[in-house]
């Protein structure tokens, strides 16, 4: 009876097994027919909780799916970052390379066979340059006597003085450059005449613009690069510039993009090189002259600064790192804009960058234009050249008027775009401060502490104390008897001053003091064209007083626990 009672019951759990339609899965429920219901229920209910669950799993996955994504497409970005920073760098490393070489030319670590190719070089070099203006020393007499009688011969001595610039090199082009925008130092004739200079000198045929194109981007240059017009759009002494187009988008830059691709000249080295190396001659032996005191004029130091600045433009990397860094710099000013390198296309003779488009800034210096827009760039131009020296210690060394385009931006406010960022003043930290130092001092009127601050930091003191003490009372009477002018105003008279005070009093001026101040001289000459009567303490002054500051905070930073407490101690008890 039992065993039969227990196969009746193994029936019914049999009949009971059911089926669920769950991808094929069985399950086995004991009990009769309710508790089938009930089970098939519960089942039922349970799957439709599974479709949930499945949908959010699915959920789920996709977002994991698409962080993961994201973290390639990070991942990727950072390897496409260190690509590119390892391509700088390299880049540097070339730069510093092709810098050491030009080094190298100056040192007599040379062979005799060596050592005498250079002193042939640089003989004809001297003998061209003196070919070439001597015929200018002729000229000049002549066209001044008869300037009322044959204005003609005036006209050709100035073209030939110009012919004669261009083809003596970059050097004399840096120069010329230069003096055209001091219309208070030199005639107005001479600033018009030199003015050509700045964006229109001779340039080099295309062909040799093809023959570098292909050396530097490949033969299928023309596939990534669309130049329509052969003629360049602009020339300087390093290089010159044409308007052209992307053929292909490459990265972030799409097909049909304007760009100005910079070529530079060809056998520019050779020339920069006989220059800085027969410059350097020069100035030794003027500073070797006895009674003169040329020695403390830092005429070697200036030369020597200038040339570690003008040999990284040989190399358009350079050129391409500095607009990076200020593009950095001024990334949150609206009204000062940088050209974007492309870095991908540019190379050591080649630079591509994006298309700028606006006027020349000197189309505002005429009488036809606004006052007010006039005031408004030249207020503009010396606070972005403050900004540089006193904030970010990275100045642009070039800043004539063919580098300055105007435009106005989408307020519609005049801005400037500003081009040819090959040469740079920058000085590090110690020497910025001590420059902040000096010119706060002139600024502030305080002679006697700006005296004392470029004697403390000259490299080299020669000047016995009734020299230094003689030096620091004619500063500050330099300060006091020009109490309508101020130190960034009238920079060319300041410094002519300071460097009279520097030959009588043996002290020697710091290169990089002199090389700023002719930084400033240079916005400063524009200015005065723009806006005669501005006033460029307003603007300079408050920049002077942050820097102060921010050297300041970064002096307190760098004190240890300690150092605060002894400085604290301190102050106390001589209070």
């Amino acid at each position: 009876m039992l065993r039969s009672s227990t196969s009746m019951m193994s029936a019914a759990v049999r009949k009971s097994a059911y089926r669920l339609p769950n991808r094929g899965l069985s399950y086995s429920v004991i009990g009769g027919p309710s508790t089938v219901r009930t089970a098939k229920n519960v089942l039922l209910n349970r799957n439709a909780a599974g479709g949930i669950d499945r949908i959010l799993q699915r959920f789920k996955i996709g977002g994991e799916r698409l962080k993961l994504s994201r973290m390639i497409m990070l991942a990727l970005a950072a390897m496409a970052l260190e690509k590119q920073r390892q391509q700088a760098l390299q880049a540097n490393c070339e730069a510093l390379k092709q810098e050491r070489s030009l080094l190298d030319y100056e040192k007599n670590e040379m062979s005799y066979l060596q050592r005498l190719g250079r002193s042939l070089r640089a003989l004809c070099r001297i003998g061209v340059l003196t070919c070439l203006f001597i015929p200018a020393g002729v000229l000049m007499p002549v066209a001044y006597a008869t300037q009322n009688v044959a204005p003609r011969i005036s006209d050709v001595t100035w073209e030939y003085i110009l012919y004669g610039i261009e083809v003596a090199g970059p050097t004399f082009i840096k120069l010329s450059q230069w003096a055209s925008t001091r219309s208070d130092l030199f005639p107005a004739e001479f600033c018009l005449r030199f003015a050509r200079l700045q964006d229109a000198t001779r340039g080099h045929t295309w062909s040799a613009t093809e023959t570098t194109l292909i050396e530097q981007l490949g033969p299928d240059w023309d596939q990534k690069l669309e130049i329509d017009n052969k003629d360049p759009i602009g020339s300087g002494c390093i290089a010159q510039v044409y308007q052209g187009k992307m053929r292909a988008a490459t990265g972030m830059k799409k097909a049909g993009e304007e760009v100005a691709i910079k070529i530079v000249h060809p056998h520019i080295r050779e020339k920069v090189e006989l220059d800085f190396y027969i410059l350097n001659k020069l100035t030794r032996f003027l500073e070797s002259l006895p009674r003169f005191n040329f020695e403390y004029l830092a005429m070697s130091d200036s030369v020597e600064q200038f040339r570690q600045i003008m040999v990284p433009q040989l190399d358009l990397r350079c050129e391409a790192k500095n607009l990076e860094k200020f593009r950095i710099h001024f990334a949150e000013n609206n009204r000062v804009e940088f050209p974007e390198p492309f870095d991908h296309l540019t190379s050591s003779n080649i630079l591509v960058e994006g298309f700028c488009r606006g006027s020349r800034i000197m189309s505002y210096a005429t009488p036809g234009a606004k006052q007010q827009d006039r005031e408004d760039l030249a207020h503009l131009g010396v606070k972005t050249v403050m900004e540089m020296l006193f904030m970010y210690d990275f100045v642009h060394g070039d800043l004539h008027p063919g580098n300055i385009m105007v435009f106005r931006n989408k307020e519609n406010e005049l801005s400037m775009n500003l081009l040819d960022c090959g040469i740079c003043v920058e000085m590090g930290e110690s020497d910025h401060k001590n420059l902040i130092n000096i010119l706060g001092a002139f600024i502030k009127r305080d002679g006697l502490l700006a005296g004392k601050l470029m004697v403390d930091t000259a490299k080299h003191k020669n000047a016995t104390d009734d020299d230094v003490r003689l030096f620091c009372e004619g500063i500050q009477k330099i300060c006091s008897d020009d109490l309508d002018n101020n130190f960034l105003e009238k920079v060319g008279d300041y410094l002519a001053d300071i460097c009279d005070l520097a030959c009588r009093h043996k002290v020697k001026l710091e290169s990089k003091f002199i090389n700023a101040s002719l930084a400033v001289e240079i916005i400063e000459g524009l200015a005065c064209k723009l806006h005669p009567e501005m006033e460029v303490q307003k603007v300079a002054l408050p920049l002077v007083l942050k820097a102060e500051v921010m050297h300041g905070i970064r002096k307190a930073k760098d004190l240890s626990w300690g150092e605060w407490f002894t400085n604290l101690t301190g102050g106390a008890k001589q209070d």
